[in-house]
């Protein structure tokens, strides 16, 4: 049976095309049975404003929370700097007013509950927020590039129902695109029973050095489905690549098959030259026939974090986010502890950190 995943064009987040898309995009997807209790899971990465395009936005997480009827309804993330008041998050974010326009109250991951995944054969223990024991997740991704991840939509927004600084914890577990897209895999398929609905924001989309320092670009969609899988193989598309470049989706279809899809609503096209960095890269790691020379260039391969004095306004959040410890308090790095798990690229709100990469990762990025 393929999966649906509707599509609807948005121009702008004015609110009457934002409602117009959702609604049309819920309609499409034929949803009979609304869950009692509804999460709803925006992208809420870095304590930045709707206009700098880091974040899902409030036009989207309102409308999405007006359309939803079910009696009992929250809104909740949890960001990786664990140290900076979450309240900050939500005002910067747009989702204090949000709450205040829909009555919906935002929460914090406080407690966890421990979730059982399996990553080639071995089990492991990843704590989750405890809501998920009585909540279902309406999961409102942002469409972004990714550093190791290639793009993050809605199977990589989830990872944020990981409380706080667990989460840089297992990128120090995790360190290549490859383990982390393995562990990513495993856990979707722990979790996705607690998943209701995903919606992506594509009205603006992130090209270049995402997820938080890159550039803004008119996509104009709005996209949905049950199946965070089959969304992000949409979201593919639209960006004018192919699943297989995405190095979860190519686990996933080595593992389970991606699912085959019946994409309605409006025509997707896709955008025009949409920047990707790492792209060259997942293709040829990809290749079998090239893995013996791959392994001896990987040695040579390198992309490092690099905070930009000029910029910096000495916030923290790149030393409180290290899952290794590899910043101190003057901001320098342990290049010996770094792992290049970028988590500090990720939430500066300043844009002082640029990633300087070696000559081969510029040939392959």
């Amino acid at each position: 049976m393929n999966l649906k995943v509707a599509v609807a064009r948005c121009s702008s987040y004015e609110k009457g095309a934002v409602e117009k898309a959702i609604k049309k995009v819920i309609s499409l997807s034929d949803i009979k049975d609304l869950p009692e209790r509804v999460l709803f899971k925006p992208n809420m990465l870095s304590a930045r404003t709707p206009e700098e395009g880091v974040t899902t936005h409030p036009a989207v997480m309102e409308t999405a929370i007006t359309l939803c009827n079910s009696p009992q309804k929250v809104i909740g993330d949890s960001p990786a700097n664990v140290e900076k008041p979450i309240d900050l998050y939500w005002e910067k974010c747009g989702y204090k007013d949000v709450s205040e326009k829909t009555g919906v109250p935002l929460v914090k991951f406080n407690s966890s509950f421990m979730l059982n995944l399996s990553i080639d054969g071995k089990q492991i223990e990843v704590p989750v927020t405890e809501y998920l024991n009585d909540f279902n997740v309406f999961n409102i991704a942002k469409l972004k590039t990714h550093g190791l991840t290639l793009i993050t939509a809605a199977l990589k927004n989830l990872y944020g129902l990981i409380p706080g600084f667990h989460k840089s914890v297992l990128h120090s577990r995790f360190i290549s695109p490859f383990e982390f897209s393995q562990f990513l895999v495993s856990y979707y398929a722990a979790i996705k029973k607690y998943l209701f609905f995903n919606l992506i924001d594509a009205v603006i989309s992130m090209e270049g050095g995402g997820p938080s320092a890159g550039k803004l670009k008119k996509t104009g969609y709005i996209i949905g489905g049950s199946d965070a899988v089959a969304v992000d193989m949409v979201c593919c598309y639209l960006l004018g690549i192919k699943p297989f470049d995405v190095p979860y989706l190519k686990i996933y279809d080595d593992l389970y098959g991606l699912p085959e899809l019946d994409i309605i609503g409006d025509d997707l096209v896709p955008v025009k030259s949409f920047l990707v960095p790492g792209i060259q890269r997942s293709r040829l790691l990809s290749s079998s026939a090239l893995k013996p020379f791959l392994k001896f260039l990987a040695k040579y391969f390198r992309a490092i974090p690099i905070i930009d004095p000029a910029i910096c306004k000495k916030c923290y959040a790149c030393e409180k986010v290290c899952p290794v410890k590899a910043i101190s308090h003057d901001l320098k790095f342990n290049r010996k502890k770094c792992i290049n798990c970028l988590c500090c690229f990720e939430v500066c709100p300043h844009k002082a950190i640029r990633v300087k990469k070696s000559f081969i990762a510029r040939i392959f990025t």
